[in-house]
């Protein structure tokens, strides 16, 4: 049988409406191309299986037993085309997405026209109608210190960064190269890694500013319950991945550096809570002070439970 051009692949964490909103905005997406889409329910208690099921009955569905990371649950769908090579791309795409008509179209005729690309990302929008950052510069020593200094992630850098995993496109061959993501990053900082090893093995990373996605923006990880914990997810992930790719004494060091850094932040919000009763400070200093006391080497109660299940 001929593969398809694209298997879409979504993880669904309790996302109904949005992944219904997602799903939905498909058929124009990808118009003129032979496609099929793939979603990976991560144990969600809100109905979204029995919407798939009347609502969506020509997409393939993954129901999780545990909640697994990004990366885990997207490799569920990479690992069946690298073994059946039943798609020519695989395209990652949020829940808490919607794509502009012809967008998937534009971004396969992007891929299709330069052989040499692994992956590319479409131009993004967020929910108020404002251009995103679609490559950011990668993680150095430098930025991670500002981050905990001065709360600024990494910068934009249209011609060399990293492509952000919202809504990727990527040739199905060069993920096979590369292994797919790598399961050790649960959340954040898989993009990062991937690009990195997709251009560290020849590939070439694009934008297709043609076609657009709308990020209605962390709609998952900012929710009452998973809010808590996505900041220290984050430095978790931060630290796995300069480990991996500067060593782990390096990025012992930065994380030491770093967590002094929240450290002394804490203790001057707490000063300014002390003088003014200011609730904002008083807010600031406690969210630093678990920060600064967060050991990212040690991994979350999340990644755990996904590493027992295997």
């Amino acid at each position: 049988m001929e593969p398809v051009d694209v298997e879409v692949s979504i993880v669904d964490h309790e996302n109904r409406e949005m992944v219904r909103t997602c799903l939905r905005s498909l058929p124009s997406a990808c118009r003129a191309l032979r496609w099929r889409a793939t979603v990976i329910d991560n144990v969600s208690q809100d109905g979204s299986l029995e919407m798939l099921a009347s609502e969506f009955p020509d997409v393939r569905v993954v129901a999780n037993s545990v909640r697994l990371g990004f990366g885990a649950n997207h490799n569920q769908v990479v690992r069946r085309l690298a073994a059946d090579r039943s798609a020519r791309y695989v395209l990652v795409l949020n829940d808490d997405t919607e794509l502009w008509s012809g967008a998937v179209t534009r971004m396969v005729a992007t891929m299709d026209a330069n052989p040499e690309l692994g992956a590319v990302v479409p131009s993004v929008l967020d929910g108020q109608g404002r251009q995103s950052a679609t490559r950011l510069a990668y993680p150095t020593a430098r930025s991670w210190l500002r981050q905990d200094r001065f709360d600024i992630t990494e910068l934009p850098d249209p011609l060399r960064g990293w492509l952000q995993g919202s809504c990727l496109l990527v040739r199905v061959d060069a993920m096979c190269q590369v292994g797919g993501f790598d399961e050790r990053f649960f959340l954040f900082y898989e993009d990062v890694d991937l690009s990195l090893r997709l251009s560290q093995a020849g590939w070439g990373l694009g934008v297709c500013p043609e076609a657009t996605v709308v990020h209605h923006g962390h709609a998952t990880v900012l929710r009452p319950g998973i809010a808590e914990i996505t900041p220290r997810q984050g430095l978790r992930s931060r630290y796995l991945y300069f480990a991996k790719h500067a060593g782990a004494r390096r990025a012992a060091l930065l994380s030491a550096a770093g967590r002094s850094v929240m450290l002394a932040r804490a203790a001057k919000a707490a000063a300014v809570w002390a003088r003014s009763r200011d609730q904002i400070a008083l807010d600031r200093a406690r969210r630093l002070f678990v920060l600064a006391r967060f050991d990212p080497r040690k991994p979350l109660a999340q990644e755990t439970a996904a590493i027992e299940l295997d």
